[in-house]
């Protein structure tokens, strides 16, 4: 049986931190995806108000109701200038997780290396182990041989 890992604490620990980071990642995506598609229906109703503003402009016109659209338009505008700013957040935010994902998994990565490393020393020094008493029993069986011989 091999060597307990010495490091196997450290590599538990950063086994979680990978686990914690991929959540966080995960729900930043979910998150910034979710603000891309209010951003996308907000260029549809600026869309619609736009197409209905210039509907209000042709033939007789309503100064009320044109007022009440650039009014929407104006809020529609505010409201998408906000969401933009969440969604470069967001993603900003997602880069640096996902910097830091990348980062926790080399050193995982680094210390599977070293218990893998160190599980195929192990493995070779009970090989070698092995060896030396096939050896001697080989020799012991020559000698026993020889003396029985002679």
């Amino acid at each position: 049986m091999p060597p307990k890992f010495s490091l196997q604490s450290v590599l538990d620990v950063r086994r979680g931190r990978v686990e914690l980071l991929e959540i966080e990642l995960g729900r930043l995506m979910t998150a910034r995806q979710e603000m891309e598609m209010r951003l996308l229906s907000l260029q549809e109703f600026q869309r619609d108000l736009l197409e209905q503003l210039k509907d209000a402009q042709l033939g007789e016109i309503d100064l009320s109701k044109i007022g009440l659209i650039r009014l929407n338009l104006w809020q529609v505008n505010t409201y998408m200038e906000n969401v933009s700013l969440e969604l470069a957040r967001l993603t900003r935010e997602a880069g640096e997780k996902r910097l830091e994902l990348v980062q926790a998994k080399q050193s995982e990565e680094t210390l599977e290396i070293l218990k893998q490393k160190r599980h195929e020393a192990y493995q070779a020094e009970q090989a070698q182990i092995e060896a030396r008493a096939q050896d001697d029993l080989y020799i012991a069986r020559a000698f026993r041989n020889q003396q029985q011989g002679a």
